[in-house]
């Protein structure tokens, strides 16, 4: 009877299999590593791309759309000398544009009226919030401080004239965020309007602002 065959084991695999599987392996990590590396650098330049472009803050823009002259109560007095007593009300309508894709949140404020550099009122404007991509109207009202305009010298020839030159000064800081990217904005707006006695109205209002970075 012939002799069975008997199974021959299976030989080990050589050292040159070995070294291909190794570097086959490295081969793929490799590239793993490099597809992940230029994801990263690609989500890095659309980041960077957004933040100048998309996401960049702009500078809300303050408006002092019109004062109003709410109030005026004019008493010249004679004797023994002349004098003037005046009570005057102003209405600021001012508005904040904001350009940007988030809100703009602004702190307390304060609009400021000078005649002639003295200080004669002082208006608090409400904190508050700027919508995205909108335009937030306020309305201010101002009460003039009668002694303060009466201890001017030139009050009582500007009104026998007809007419009284004052200027107005606002401030207003906030913080304009979006995601991660934030920015302090501090904007300050002057006007200079001249009062006409007369015809009780305000005209040549002339209003200049400035961003303060």
């Amino acid at each position: 009877m012939a002799e069975t065959d008997q199974a021959r084991p299976l030989s080990p695999r050589s050292n040159e299999e070995k070294a291909l599987e190794t570097m086959e392996g490295r081969r793929k990590i490799k590239q793993c590593v490099c597809v992940t590396a230029m994801f990263l650098l690609l989500i890095i330049i659309v980041i960077i791309i957004l933040a100048f472009t998309v996401f960049k803050i702009k500078d809300p823009k303050i408006t002092t759309n019109k004062i109003l002259l709410t109030n005026l109560d004019l008493n010249i007095i004679q004797i023994p000398t002349p004098q003037v007593k005046l009570n005057m009300s102003l209405l600021i309508d001012m508005s904040i544009k904001n350009p940007n894709i988030a809100s703009f949140k602004f702190d307390n404020s304060t609009t400021s009226v000078y005649y002639r550099g003295i200080l004669v009122a002082d208006a608090q404007i409400p904190s508050g919030l700027a919508k995205a991509r909108k335009t937030l109207h306020l309305n201010v009202p101002v009460v003039i401080m009668a002694n303060r305009l009466a201890s001017s010298p030139d009050l009582l020839k500007d009104v026998l004239e007809g007419k009284m030159i004052m200027n107005t000064y606002s401030i207003l800081s906030g913080i304009a965020k979006i995601w991660f990217i934030k920015k302090d904005v501090v904007v300050d707006m002057n006007c200079t309007m001249t009062i006409n006695i007369s015809d009780r109205a305000i005209q040549d209002i002339n209003c200049q602002h400035k961003v303060i970075l």
